[in-house]
């Protein structure tokens, strides 16, 4: 028999609780062998600096969201065990909620929004087995999370968002549905840029965006009154002020 660490966590507060709440989002972490081993593609070795940060400042935050590209295992299931190790020390004790990137779902003719094989092939079914999200389909990578003071709608980049499908409607249903007197935070994730980046990709497309990202939900974002809204896939940090119908 073999016993392994005892580890303990915290329950999470009620909706509307009024204590201090403190949430790390990112994204686009990766994975890496301290000795540089076991490594076929996609070494990124700056996620041991990250993880070693969010591990001796356990007790400085109370969940994580790592909004997609977790481990760059591209169909590889070695690399999600490995992924999943370096992170153990952070997932015993703390929520570690998660949202479908490109490298998690991508891949032609299986109903993905991007008809791309950044995925390997995996077609979410990794990402949505080894981590809990309360969808109610969990094929469906969008759910919301109530925590506290705060409201996050999570949504799936590489599912079609556009006005008029499922996901548009759960969008606007957990945005509408939110009591701002008991939970005054109301926070929208995603992977994918839906909002806006002045990332050379993007500035090079003309769009400042994913196509078709602010067209179909900025005026859900202004209407219910999102107040941060979060994105991965580029790998740098950019912060804006408020924007609406921005022209590119």
């Amino acid at each position: 028999m073999v016993w392994g660490k005892p580890c303990s966590f915290r329950a999470p507060p009620s909706p509307g609780q009024q204590s201090l709440q403190r949430v790390i989002v990112f994204g686009d972490m990766g994975k890496a062998e301290r000795d540089g081993s076991n490594e076929y593609a996609a070494y990124q070795p700056g996620s041991l600096n990250t993880t070693d940060r969010l591990i001796e400042e356990l007790d400085g935050y109370d969940a994580v969201f790592h909004i997609g590209d977790m481990p760059y295992a591209n169909g590889y299931i070695s690399q999600w065990d490995q992924f999943t190790a370096q992170v153990a020390p952070i997932t015993a004790r703390r929520p570690y909620m998660v949202a479908s990137g490109n490298h998690e779902r991508d891949w032609p003719d299986t109903a993905a929004f991007w008809d791309v094989e950044d995925s390997g092939g995996e077609c979410g079914v990794p990402a949505e087995t080894y981590y809990y999200y309360p969808a109610e389909n969990r094929a469906s990578f969008w759910y919301k999370v109530d925590y506290g003071m705060f409201r996050f709608c999570v949504a799936d980049s590489e599912h079609d968002w556009r006005a008029g499908t499922p996901q548009y409607e759960f969008i606007e249903h957990c945005l509408s549905t939110v009591d701002r007197k008991h939970q005054p935070w109301l926070i929208f994730a995603a992977h994918r840029v839906l909002g806006y980046s002045s990332n050379a990709w993007y500035a090079g497309e003309g769009s400042f965006e994913e196509p078709e990202g602010r067209e179909n939900l900025q005026k859900l974002w202004q209407k219910y009154r999102v107040d941060i809204a979060y994105f991965g896939h580029v790998h740098n940090y950019e912060r804006t002020c408020p924007m609406y119908q921005v022209i590119s």
